[in-house]
């Protein structure tokens, strides 16, 4: 299989902070796959064999995270878990945070044992460029906005420069 999806997910001690977090950040999976598209020979394999998904999971409790700190292979996917206090995410914008989770993403995914997945590190180093940016914001609200293409983007970004 390829790996067609790189998701970032968070499960907090309250459910009002897991769901406030992922409805504001969720839709960044779907916006990444853009980035997935040049590489896509590269995240094939047979080390990805039934593996189409990538997932960081965050998590606050410590008990909840299944092997902390570590690569696994999970089902479908390959997960890194780790734990952390996401209270400071709730205080950020999401396009803030995103481009946070997207560094510290892709030093996890450099490390990880799959070629696969350290080839998804390359895509999420990438900072993101105000065109980025403004494609990217529709993704990270709930109910979705409006989408932007890259070329009104580019438009966008040319115009406030």
């Amino acid at each position: 299989m390829t790996i067609a999806s790189v998701r970032i997910y968070f499960h907090a001690v309250t459910e009002a902070r897991t769901r406030s977090l992922s409805s504001s950040h969720w839709g960044f999976a779907e916006w990444f796959s853009r980035r997935l598209r040049p590489i896509r020979e590269q995240l094939r394999g047979p080390e990805a064999k039934g593996v189409d998904i990538m997932n960081l999971m965050l998590y606050e409790d410590p008990e909840h995270a299944w092997q902390p700190n570590q690569w696994h292979q999970r089902d479908n996917s390959f997960e890194f878990d780790f734990v952390c206090d996401l209270r400071p995410l709730e205080k950020s914008p999401a396009i803030e945070n995103i481009q946070k989770l997207m560094h510290f993403y892709a030093e996890v995914s450099a490390t990880a044992p799959w070629p696969q997945a350290r080839a998804v590190a390359a895509a999420l180093r990438q900072p993101l460029s105000d065109v980025d940016r403004i494609t990217l914001l529709p993704y990270l609200q709930w109910p979705r906005g409006e989408m932007v293409s890259e070329a009104k983007a580019r438009r966008v970004a040319a115009n406030a420069a």
